[in-house]
């Protein structure tokens, strides 16, 4: 459906109909889709960017064997994909079908119902590109699955979703951790978007993928804009509490999903590695992203009401 932008409509709509107009042209699910089972695979190549493993420098990886390494990073891009599956699932979905289903009332709903049934397409669509590559490695490696489910991210928002009394909260925290998601996978996924020199396709679904979380950055912005609006400032401080807690747990390092492959793979000196691990830079960074983010939707006046993204977050526990 094409809406027309009329003159002296608010920046919002306007907002929104470009982001609609343009995901014609511009979502994978409108183009031909790659057959990724028809680019060559070599296995000379690492499955994962190294850079972005968080016990990178660690003394007891660095000195482990090339080939034990490398299978590490056939498994890091498992969690990757297990990890995205359970956050376009569990996280990103819920939160799109509440706008699709209960659009808030007035001149955004009828646009807010578009762009997110667009979204939602897109999610569908990363979801199986990411069972289908995760797939191809474990088949292509000659491995064993990772049998993992208990992401932070995901546990941690049923619990935040448990502690909510009302209505009101729930939708809002469930539209916020999925807001922030959205805008912090684009930092994440930049690194293997543009590293040519991994496997061709963990190096092709991430760009689709990236291609797709970059736009959608803007749109689940545009929707929190319009939401914004219409909130009480009791609901824009705890939306905004919400973004900014979401970044220590998107930030986490999976200790317990990496426990396992360590496990599994024996890994010398696995146990260490990730007991030396800290939370790091990644939070810092992370925080600065949600920030703008905030800025962009109208929520940068809450000032000291809202709680900055490394004081709010919980602290990094190793799982044994």
């Amino acid at each position: 459906m094409q809406y027309p932008v009329p003159a002296g409509e608010d920046d919002v709509a306007v907002m929104l109909k470009k982001l609609s107009q343009l995901w014609r042209s511009r979502a994978a699910v409108n183009q031909e889709l790659v057959d990724y089972h028809g680019l060559a695979f070599d296995p000379a190549r690492d499955d994962f960017s190294s850079s972005l493993l968080p016990f990178r420098h660690h003394p007891a990886w660095t000195e482990a064997p090339a080939a034990l390494r490398s299978r590490c990073l056939s498994y890091a891009w498992a969690i990757y994909n297990l990890k995205t599956i359970h956050i376009e699932c569990d996280v990103v979905t819920p939160a799109c079908e509440d706008l699709i289903k209960t659009p808030p009332p007035g001149c955004h709903g009828a646009l807010l119902q578009d762009v997110m049934s667009q979204a939602l397409l897109d999610e569908a669509l990363h979801t199986r590109m990411s069972i289908m590559a995760c797939n191809y490695i474990y088949d292509r490696r000659g491995i064993a699955a990772l049998d993992f489910a208990d992401f932070n991210l995901v546990r941690w928002r049923a619990q935040l979703l448990d502690g909510c009394n009302a209505q009101w909260q729930r939708r809002l925290t469930r539209f916020a951790i999925a807001c922030a998601s959205e805008t912090l996978i684009t930092d994440y996924l930049k690194t293997m978007a543009e590293d040519d020199a991994i496997q061709p396709i963990c190096h092709a679904v991430t760009r689709t993928h990236a291609a797709d979380e970059w736009s959608h950055s803007s749109v689940f912005s545009g929707a929190a804009a319009a939401l914004v609006e219409g909130m009480s400032r009791q609901e824009r401080v705890v939306f905004s509490s919400v973004i900014l807690k979401t970044v220590a747990m998107f930030a986490d390092h999976e200790a317990g999903a990496w426990a396992k492959v360590f496990s599994m793979l024996q890994f010398p000196h696995g146990r260490e590695i990730l007991e030396d691990l800290g939370t790091g830079d990644e939070v810092t960074v992370y925080t600065e992203s949600v920030r703008h983010l905030i800025e962009r939707i109208g929520l940068a006046d809450l000032g000291s009401e809202v709680p900055s993204g490394r004081a709010a977050a919980p602290a990094w526990q190793v799982r044994s």
